[in-house]
């Protein structure tokens, strides 16, 4: 059936061509004068015309007023030619007021405008021709005018806007669910307002039908906005501690204005407020909202760390703080503390590197283990291996979080930490990637792409060829697909200003950069089976760095390094047999350099690496998809103590997903201390289960007449899956407080002393 493309209920309708008429049956009556005569028809309006006319002509006649029309059907009959008659015209009024019955139909639309409504809904299916129409009007689904009622419908419905002139349709539409529970809101005369009341940003608040399943709808988000701006500015962000995400209308909506009003308001951000919104930001939006608060500063790495230790402090502790200090505090190099923590850092990877190097590529912490986690992929699933240069932890972290906002792919491994291969320079880190080879090896060359081969699987892709990957991607033509870019590498290498690299430019080629992995998985035919695994070779210093003067003659210098040997105390030796060098390397200690391919206006250098600093040494892996299955997670609470007194809850989260749980926060209704949600200070790593203590402030008392000392709890925990998307679990059915209280009959035992 054709859309109805008129969008003004009584616009005049197009005029359609008559079909072949028929001799035999050549006159129309239309006593009620309303329709237009067509073409190829006599008309007979007047006395004149009919004593000129009507049974003289052999033409066809159309006969208008209902005088005539009696006069014409006397006529005919008395001779015996009613059979001459095509068609009597019906007034359109009577379809109508059976169509809308119990409803009156409006006294002032005119019979011009009551033919104009009949001949549109006798143009529908005549089981819901009123439901038809109003879709067609709107331009909305079909299915929310035919659906049954529900929550859902109903929500769907409100945020139509239907035009005044339609209301009378739209109230007939709604007479149909005069019998059932949700009648009375189907009901309702303002659908603004009853909308408005079920978001919570008019009075009285509905509460009895939850929360309002859709997005806000787009008419009222400035007013949702600004509600909730004001609430927080009035509260001081204290209104957002009481808020349950999950039971909360728009808070994706209100995480944003949270956002907004704790970047202007930095003295009411604290953790649980930053915690409750995390999963409903981007992770820009997440780092600046952190960025208005110093984070803590961490203590040096202790020489005695294990690699996981070394690479946990890194990752949590120094990438974040080195990022806060160069990025946004920004004091002079001589002042940085992050450089103190970056020696220690240094120190540690002298001592361990050379114990991490001789073991096995399969369970080593050193970055050629990617090359063997990508070929033990490709033996279940095509795999489209991303190869970022220069791509750092923090810079692979908003990478992840573009792919998984914007692009809608899921974590199936979150990103996980490596010692980059040293030195960190691509010649060297990105051969024994590939190659999963030290440098030491008699095979190594200055060159990326000889150790590809060495995979034994695949083609590799440069971005010069990306054509011939999307072409190869379509024709499924490997088990492994390689896209080696380094557009984000070279964007250090040319930028002169670091303030907008690092703000403006540095953001956009990430973006580019997941805009071409989503083509990549559409060009590919069974998107659904290809994984995606993200990887670089080194990171980037971040921040203005000095030019190292009066440099030892003795030295061949690229960037933060040089080949050959000193006893300069500014520098550090890789010596070649030590470190799985093929020659000696001398590395600048301190977080200065050379040389590097561009400069800032006062000879300042940006851009470069190549020495041990975490930001160089650090980098991750991470395996996406383009949907993942999640399975349940399990949480049960169980706690004992006396009531008004502190007690202890033993809480138990079995995570048996392949990422970890973020960003916990816990909710049980029978506890008043969780009522609002609490943060779970913890990280639930992939396929753990594990059992902490939380204290609870304050036991509650058990009720008057109680049956026994238990009190069942309910509640649940949301969480974010590796920090990207948003879940929840309820609280298991068996999980219970007891309350030691001797006395629940209602009376106090002090009333008997």
């Amino acid at each position: 059936m054709a859309k109805d493309t008129h969008k003004g209920l009584f616009d005049p309708l197009p005029q359609t061509s008559n079909s072949q008429l028929n001799q035999n049956h050549h006159i129309v009556l239309d006593p009620t004068e309303l329709y237009d005569i067509p073409s190829g028809y006599i008309p007979i309006t007047t006395d004149v015309e009919w004593i000129k006319l009507f049974g003289v002509s052999t033409s066809s006649c159309w006969v208008k007023g209902k005088q005539l029309c009696d006069w014409a059907e006397a006529w005919l009959r008395a001779r015996n030619r009613t059979s001459e008659i095509a068609e009597i015209k019906q007034d359109p009024r009577h379809y109508l007021e059976a169509l809308f019955s119990p409803e009156f139909l409006p006294k002032y639309w005119t019979g011009e405008q009551l033919l104009i409504l009949a001949t549109r809904l006798n143009s529908y299916p005549q089981d819901k021709p009123i439901a038809y129409l109003l879709a067609d009007i709107t331009d909305s689904d079909k299915n929310i005018w035919f659906g049954e009622a529900s929550i859902q419908n109903l929500a769907d419905w409100l945020a139509i806007q239907v035009p005044q002139q339609c209301r009378f349709l739209e109230r007939v539409w709604q007479n149909r669910f005069q019998k059932h529970d949700l009648a009375k809101y189907y009901q309702t005369e303002d659908k603004i307002l009853l909308l408005r009341r079920w978001l919570g940003i008019a009075e009285p608040k509905i509460t009895d039908l939850g929360i309002y399943p859709p997005p806000i709808p787009e008419f009222l988000t400035p007013e949702f906005d600004q509600f909730w701006e004001q609430q927080l500015f009035q509260s001081e962000g204290k209104i957002l501690d009481n808020l349950i995400p999950t039971e909360q209308s728009g808070f994706e909506r209100i995480a944003n204005v949270t956002y907004n009003v704790l970047s202007n308001r930095p003295k009411w951000i604290t953790k649980a407020r930053e915690s409750k919104v995390a999963g409903y930001l981007s992770h820009q939006q997440k780092i600046e909202l952190g960025d208005r608060q110093s984070p803590p500063q961490p203590q040096p790495l202790s020489i005695d760390a294990s690699p996981q230790e070394a690479l946990t402090w890194s990752t949590e502790s120094y990438l974040p703080f080195r990022r806060w200090e160069t990025v946004i505090n920004q004091p002079p190099s001589s002042e940085r503390f992050s450089d103190r923590l970056a020696d220690s850092f240094v120190e540690w990877i002298l001592k361990h590197y050379p114990v991490m190097k001789v073991d096995s590529v399969e369970h080593s912490y050193l970055n050629y283990n990617v090359a063997q986690k990508v070929q033990n992929l490709c033996q279940s699933t095509p795999v489209l291996w991303v190869v970022v240069d220069g791509l750092g932890w923090l810079d692979h972290q908003e990478l992840i979080s573009l792919l998984t906002k914007d692009y809608k792919l899921a974590v199936e491994t979150a990103i996980e930490p490596r010692f980059s291969i040293l030195p960190t320079l691509t010649e060297y880190a990105k051969w024994s990637l590939y190659a999963q080879l030290l440098p030491s090896d008699s095979s190594w060359v200055a060159d990326a792409s000889k150790g590809f081969p060495k995979m034994g699987t695949g083609k590799r892709y440069t971005d010069g060829q990306v054509d011939r990957l999307y072409d190869a991607l379509k024709k499924k033509t490997h088990h492994l697909y390689c896209w080696d870019t380094d557009i984000f590498d070279s964007l250090y290498h040319k930028q002169k200003d670091w303030k907008s690299l690092y703000q403006l430019e540095r953001p956009h080629a990430l973006e580019g950069i997941a805009k071409k992995i989503d083509y990549c998985l559409q060009q590919y035919p069974d998107s659904e089976q290809l994984r995606i695994v993200i990887a670089s070779d080194h990171g980037q210093m971040m921040g203005i760095l000095d030019k190292i003067t009066h440099c030892p003659p003795e030295l061949e210098f690229k960037g933060r390094m040089a080949i050959g040997k000193t006893d300069d105390s500014r520098f550090v030796v890789l010596e070649g047999d030590r470190y799985g060098l093929p020659h000696d390397i001398s590395v600048i200690r301190n977080s200065a350099s050379f040389s590097s391919l561009s400069y800032t206006t006062d000879k300042k250098i940006i851009g470069s690496h190549g020495g041990l600093f975490p930001e160089e040494v650090v980098v991750g892996v991470s395996v996406l998809r383009k949907s993942v299955q999640r399975r349940p997670v399990l949480i049960s609470c169980h706690g004992e103590g006396e009531p008004k007194k502190s007690g202890e809850l033993k809480i138990t989260i079995d995570n048996p997903n392949s990422v970890p749980l973020t960003d916990l926060f816990l909710y049980i209704k029978e506890l008043p201390y969780f009522v609002s949600g609490k943060p779970l200070e913890k990280t639930i790593a992939a396929h753990k289960e594990e059992t902490f203590k939380q204290i609870i402030p304050e036991v509650p008392e058990l009720l008057p007449g109680s049956e026994n000392n238990q009190f069942l709890l309910s509640g649940e925990l949301t969480f974010l899956f590796a920090n990207a998307e948003n879940g929840s679990a309820t609280l298991d059915f068996n999980s219970k407080i007891i309350i030691n209280q001797m006395f629940v009959s209602g009376f106090n035992i002090d009333e008997f002393l």
